[in-house]
Parts: C-alpha cells; sequence; structure tokens
C-alpha cells in the first residue's frame, strides 16, 4: 500500500457515529483490498488479525457496506469486498 490513505479509510475515520471496531477494521481493510477488483474477505480472519471476536468483525463488515464505506458484490459468497473511490452516499449496491 502507498503512503496516500485512500479516501474512503480517511471518511470513515472521521465518521464519529462508526463504532471504533468499524473504523479501525477500515486501516485492516486497506491492505486487503483495491478499488478494482473485489476479493473475499472472511470474518474469522480479519477478526484474528484485529484481535476482535469474529460476530464483531462481521457486524462491522456489514455496517461499513450499509453506510456506502465497502462495496460489495453480491454475486460472490463468501463475502467479496472492494474500496470505493470514496464513501459511496447511494445505497446501490456495486456489481
Amino acid at each position: 500500500m502507498s503512503d496516500l490513505i485512500p479516501l474512503a479509510v480517511q471518511q470513515a475515520l472521521e465518521d464519529l457515529a462508526l463504532p471504533p471496531s468499524a473504523r479501525l477494521m477500515m486501516w485492516y481493510l486497506a491492505k486487503r483490498l483495491d478499488l478494482i477488483e473485489f476479493r473475499e474477505v472472511k470474518a474469522a480472519s480479519i477478526a484474528a488479525e484485529m484481535h476482535i471476536r469474529e460476530n464483531t468483525a462481521s457486524e462491522a463488515i456489514a455496517l461499513l457496506v450499509a453506510r456506502g464505506y465497502l462495496d460489495e458484490s453480491g454475486q460472490r459468497k463468501p463475502r467479496a469486498l472492494r474500496m470505493p473511490w470514496s464513501r459511496r452516499a447511494s445505497r446501490h449496491r456495486a456489481a
């Protein structure tokens, strides 16, 4: 990852309505995700890396998707995500 912080991560850090675990998760996901390709993200894996419960990680991912900080592919199971250019204002899913 470059020295630049992705805009979606900056926006999440400034959103005080997000729980701290969700804001911190954006840092971890910025290392794993890119802007173009959807990548699988398993809650158990990110939970182990962050030292939080799997349930907490799953809820944080769902909240970040719902608030537009992450794009989720509705076509893939398990969950596949990518980092958007910036926070999506609409609730429409990406392809």
